[in-house]
């Protein structure tokens, strides 16, 4: 919102320090000098107003100030003064001795008018080839005309000072190159200050003509944009979905970069995505506050092991109301927090949560109250078993762990990608060797397709292992707790509620108390594995 200062609509008058003029004789006032400093300022700013009073004898030095024309802020402090207005003008700012109120002096404060943001002041500065030494594109209504695509190289560094206009011709790009060799960074950063009165807006040259996007080439490619509007690009030949930021990041199996940074930033009618995030490039942690308005497409695109850094967002009037996993798989190899931002859609066949090939820290995924993580349906197959950890290596089997705590008020959802959602459009979550697992206030629905598990647990002789949440590895490893899931709900599964494959001496634990199950096709749980031959026919929870 848009704040625009308050005026004093009188000349304002108020006395200084002083009191009543001397007694003639004892003191005598021969001038009153003024100063502003500075003598030139623009709407909204301060000058500060000194006065100093030549006299002899017992004088008290005090003045009374004043300023004409009406319409500024005059705030006083004996002899000195400071004075702003909204409105340009030349304003005369009179300093006159309480001792003797003959004595005056005056000095004059030209207010401009400051640049407004968005709005060309007339000067253009055209950049048309590549940036090697860093360099300073001026703000305050400057234009910077970027006619064909550029690159800044590292190490150079392009500030965009606030209020700058960079408009960009058909087809233009900004690529960043950082150098991967040598360690060093290129970095393009538009430093707004103000989303009203100080924000640096990327735009298009022609009207009708979208420019291309602002790239970051590498992991050693900075993008930092502050109070920043990115609007009408994409236009990249359908290449990163023409999204109007697109950044590269280390690769797909390395951890997450903080490559882009964004500070209040909107983007707003990209000819594709919004925002585009490859080989794991993520936003910077202290990235806040990112709009995408007017996107055809997703508004934004990335990988999973990014998800994590999605900063606080809003959506409005985009193709889809969700974030979308690229790359070549969705699994997640190193602790990661997703938090309530916007939906997740993830559209592959598997996914894995454990650490890379031989390393079996534990791997944690941590969802905030709210999360929606939504998998979508392949063309001839159901979307995604999601699996926790792994088995067959007792007792050294890979370790994933399921933080899912949500609340009342915003449960976690897992849920179908599909336009019209049914039973078995995702295969389900597999806590398979899972320990410090927790799930409350979570809603798991339309899962329970095929998941290719054969086990030799107690379930009813004439159904599948097939189920919305399959929990154990087998074997005694890993047995879940009697509270790994509370107060949650488990729905339109087209197997089972819980399929139960851990090993055991009993029947224990029993996860369906203090949850809800509804129109599944199988067992609200089944019976697990047994250490001695399991009751003839099977069966399912409560026994």
């Amino acid at each position: 919102m848009r704040l625009w200062p308050s005026f004093i609509g009188l000349a304002a008058i108020a006395a200084g320090c002083g009191g009543s003029a001397g007694s003639s004789g004892t003191c005598q006032v021969s001038s009153v000098n003024v100063s502003a400093n500075p003598g030139t300022v623009p709407t909204g700013q301060a000058s500060t107003v000194t006065a100093v009073v030549t006299s002899t004898g017992s004088c008290s030095g005090g003045v009374a100030w004043s300023a004409t024309p009406g319409g500024g802020t005059l705030t006083t402090n004996g002899a000195t003064a400071t004075f702003s207005s909204g409105a340009a003008a030349t304003y005369t700012l009179t300093a006159r001795s309480n001792d003797d109120t003959t004595q005056s002096g005056s000095t004059t404060v030209a207010v401009t008018q400051a640049a407004q943001c968005g709005v060309a002041n007339g000067t253009v500065v055209t950049h048309s080839s590549n940036i090697v030494n860093s360099e300073t594109w001026a703000g305050a209504g400057v234009t910077h005309m970027v006619p064909q695509s550029i690159a800044v190289d590292a190490p150079a560094t392009v500030t965009i000072e606030p209020c700058a206009i960079v408009a960009l011709g058909q087809g233009a790009t900004i690529t960043v190159r950082g150098d991967t060799t040598g360690n060093r960074t290129a970095t393009l950063a538009a430093l707004g200050t103000n989303d009203d009165t100080g924000f640096v807006a990327f735009v298009r040259a022609d009207d009708s003509k979208p420019w291309g996007i602002l790239r970051g080439f590498n992991e050693k490619a900075i993008i930092d944009l502050r109070h920043t509007l990115v609007q009408g690009g994409g236009s990249f030949g359908a290449q990163y979905h023409n999204a109007a930021i697109a950044m590269a990041g280390p690769g797909y199996s390395s951890a997450p970069a903080g490559t882009l940074k964004v500070d209040h930033v909107q983007v707003d009618q990209p000819q594709g995505a919004g925002i585009y995030l490859d080989s794991n490039a993520a936003f910077t942690a202290d990235s806040n506050s990112l709009a995408v308005t007017g996107a055809p497409d997703y508004p934004l695109m990335l990988t999973m092991m990014a998800v994590g850094s999605i900063p606080t967002f809003v959506g409005q009037n985009n193709a889809h109301d969700d974030a979308f996993v690229v790359g070549p798989n969705a699994n997640v190899f190193a602790n990661m927090t997703i938090h309530k931002r916007l939906p997740i859609r993830i559209q592959t066949g598997s996914m894995t949560i454990a650490g890379p090939i031989n390393d079996t820290t534990p791997v944690v995924l941590t969802l905030d109250p709210g999360v929606v993580l939504r998998f979508q349906p392949l063309n001839a197959q159901p979307g995604a078993r999601v699996i926790f950890g792994g088995n067959g290596q007792d007792p050294n089997n890979k370790v994933g762990v399921l933080v899912a705590q949500g609340t009342a008020s915003e449960p976690i959802l897992f849920t179908s990608g599909a336009a019209t959602p049914a039973a078995g459009d995702w295969v389900g979550l597999w806590l398979d060797t899972s320990p410090g697992s927790r799930l409350d206030h979570v809603v798991i629905e339309y899962a329970g397709a095929d998941n290719g598990i054969n086990s030799v647990n107690c379930r009813p002789a004439s159904s599948t292992d097939d189920a919305a949440l399959v929990v154990g590895d087998f074997s005694t490893q890993y047995v879940p707790p009697a509270n790994l899931i509370t107060n949650s709900i488990i729905r339109f599964s087209a197997g089972h509620g819980i399929n139960a494959i851990w090993q055991g001496s009993d029947f224990n634990p029993n996860l369906t108390a203090g949850n809800t199950f509804t129109a599944n096709a199988g067992c609200n749980q089944t019976w697990n594995s047994l250490t001695q031959p399991c009751p003839t026919g099977g069966g399912c929870q409560p026994q």
